[in-house]
């Protein structure tokens, strides 16, 4: 059995009307990912000594440049319209950036919250 998990965050919900005219909620999903860890390449001409002062200085720049201490970052991962009824067989009552873990498995995707 093949599983996979995935983490959301909720960056919208609107309400809307499906396409037969019943009140409904859209609600835009983005998966938070864990960014991958700098690699830093040194130059093999160059002495070692000097490339670990080159890597120590490239580092403490980045730990000040904004955004540079962000571990994650979101993608655009998924759109639902549901109706109240269908949000309610889910048990969801989603509200901007709220975090749930979506579940495939076996044909079935779930939705459980995820408490911060």
């Amino acid at each position: 059995m093949i599983s996979s998990k995935i983490r959301l965050k909720v960056q919208s919900v609107r309400s809307v009307k499906d396409p037969e005219k019943r009140e409904a909620f859209q609600i835009e999903f983005v998966e938070v990912r864990s960014k991958p860890p700098m690699v830093m390449m040194s130059n093999p001409e160059v002495p070692n000594e000097i490339n670990q002062m080159v890597v120590q200085v490239t580092k403490s720049f980045q730990g000040i440049i904004p955004g540079s201490g962000d571990t994650t970052y979101e993608q655009k991962k998924l759109t639902l319209i549901l109706t109240g009824e269908e949000l309610e067989s889910l048990n969801m009552k989603p509200y901007p950036n709220q975090m749930y873990e979506m579940v495939i498995s076996d044909n079935n995707m779930s939705f459980i919250q995820v408490l911060i």
